[in-house]
């Protein structure tokens, strides 16, 4: 099992390196991040952006001509449909995104003909809760989908449920997030939280506790669940946190950013490999680790495919 970020990248780093391709690589710490993860062997990049002012900031990195494969395209919409057809044709196990508007880049990768989809598209973010033991918590969906309903939020649930199984969590807790731990009418995400956690204990999602609604306190707090009164193998010790929406938790990814300083590193799941769609103010510490994250993730289908 993981814990935290230290494990992560030790966990990474145990393997081959995989293919990886980014869109509109022309960026610093982008080109950073992916230095880093080529020095420790963790990706052979292929780089899509400004051939010109890449060669410049490699060499300024001491990075032999020739080290990476570059394609020139300055444009950095048409920089993610290369890289999106990169991985089409199979030659990349990692996409990335660098210096291109979100919403443009997904739109290469999952919006055109012959897209890279494999069902429901989530962004799932990732923090380190070092509040007493660290450990690794889960947060979807802050980054895709703006009002799910209760079809996607299964769907969001089965993503980051394959997420934290690659982090060696075995029988992951799920918190379905609201406003109160109560349900009320006024609160669809409440009356949402009710039907999910009925559809799972049905077996819609396997190898996970799903439970809610839960208030945030009472979902990572365990003294805070016991004052209210709640009663839950999922209280206080939620590995997933499910957000009611995307404003939710794109407003409390930030907070964990801006107000308690945390690293939240992103993955894309829901696509035939994984998407990295970290904030373009994103620092190259915050992009390693995700490109860490990616590579666990393909290491696991791969031995599952070759399981099966």
């Amino acid at each position: 099992m993981i814990h935290n970020f230290r494990e992560l990248m030790e966990a990474a780093t145990k393997s081959g390196p995989k293919r990886i391709v980014v869109a509109a690589a022309d960026e610093n710490e982008t080109l950073n991040a992916i230095v880093q993860a080529s020095r420790m062997k963790l990706v052979l990049p292929t780089l899509v952006g400004n051939k010109e002012w890449i060669e410049i900031m490699l060499d300024k990195k001491d990075i032999p001509k020739g080290s990476f494969e570059i394609i020139h395209e300055k444009d950095s919409i048409k920089a993610a449909a290369v890289a999106a057809q990169i991985v089409r044709e199979g030659s990349a196990d990692i996409l990335m995104k660098g210096d291109v508007v979100t919403s443009k880049f997904l739109q290469a990768a999952l919006g055109s003909p012959g897209n890279l989809k494999s069902g429901l598209f989530s962004d799932v973010e990732v923090y380190e809760d070092v509040r007493e033991d660290a450990r690794l918590v889960l947060v979807s969906d802050g980054g895709v989908n703006i009002s799910p309903g209760i079809k996607q939020k299964l769907e969001i649930i089965r993503n980051a449920v394959a997420v934290v199984h690659r982090l060696g969590i075995k029988s992951p807790k799920v918190a379905l997030l609201s406003g109160s731990e109560k349900v009320h009418p006024d609160f669809q995400s409440t009356i949402d939280a009710v039907a999910l956690v009925k559809m799972c204990q049905d077996g819609a999602v396997d190898d996970c506790v799903v439970d809610g609604p839960f208030a945030l306190d009472n979902a990572i707090d365990l003294a805070s669940a016991r004052a209210k009164g709640v009663e839950s193998p999922v209280a206080g010790s939620a590995n997933i946190l499910i957000m009611p929406n995307l404003e939710a938790g794109n407003i409390f990814c930030k907070c964990l950013q801006y107000y308690a300083g945390r690293m939240l590193i992103h993955v894309g799941m829901g696509a035939k490999v994984p998407i990295l769609i970290d904030s373009r103010t994103a620092k190259a510490e915050e992009k390693l680790h995700s490109i860490a994250l990616a590579k666990l993730i393909c290491e696991s289908s791969r031995q599952e495919r070759e399981a099966e």
